[in-house]
């Protein structure tokens, strides 16, 4: 039996599909953009949504970005 779940989904600029898939039994997390798929296990998703968190706050601090 397959234990994956979408635990987020969004489109993104463009209409690609962006998603994070949690498959529980492998403790493996897929992330999907476009076409393009990222499979890591989960320790090593945590520290990348740590380091991408840190980023988004520096480029918010430093740009004109506005988060929706």
């Amino acid at each position: 039996m397959n234990r994956s779940q979408v635990m987020s989904q969004t489109t993104l600029m463009g209409d690609e599909q962006c998603k994070v898939i949690y498959n529980q039994r492998s403790d493996v997390i897929v992330l999907e953009v476009g076409g393009t798929s990222l499979k890591l296990d989960a320790c090593n998703f945590m520290m990348m949504n740590e380091m991408m968190r840190k980023a988004a706050a520096r480029l918010v601090m430093q740009t004109n970005i506005k988060i929706n």
